[in-house]
């Protein structure tokens, strides 16, 4: 298992977060348009940070809110648990 920072914030500032990076990427990627040079590489890279730093904020956001909340018997949302397609139940 990878080692983590210890940095945890809650599910409702990851929301927060990654909801407002993804709408600044979308605004920088809109400011992009029409401009050149080092304008444009500056708002380009802005987009892909924001909207990779956005989307991975929503999903620890997502992770944190499925690890939560309890599963169905028999079923749970540990790391242990990821989806295998030998164990689909057909």
């Amino acid at each position: 298992m990878a080692k983590t920072l210890g940095l945890r914030t809650s599910r409702a500032t990851d929301l927060t977060s990654g909801s407002v990076c993804v709408l600044l990427g979308a605004v920088a990627l809109m400011l992009s348009r029409g401009r050149d040079g080092f304008d444009k590489g500056l708002f380009q890279g802005a987009t892909v940070a924001l909207m990779i730093l956005g989307a991975y904020l929503l999903g620890s956001a997502i992770r944190a809110r499925n690890d939560a909340t309890p599963g169905v018997e028999g079923e749970s949302h540990g790391d242990d648990d990821l989806w295998l397609p030998s164990r689909d139940k057909h």
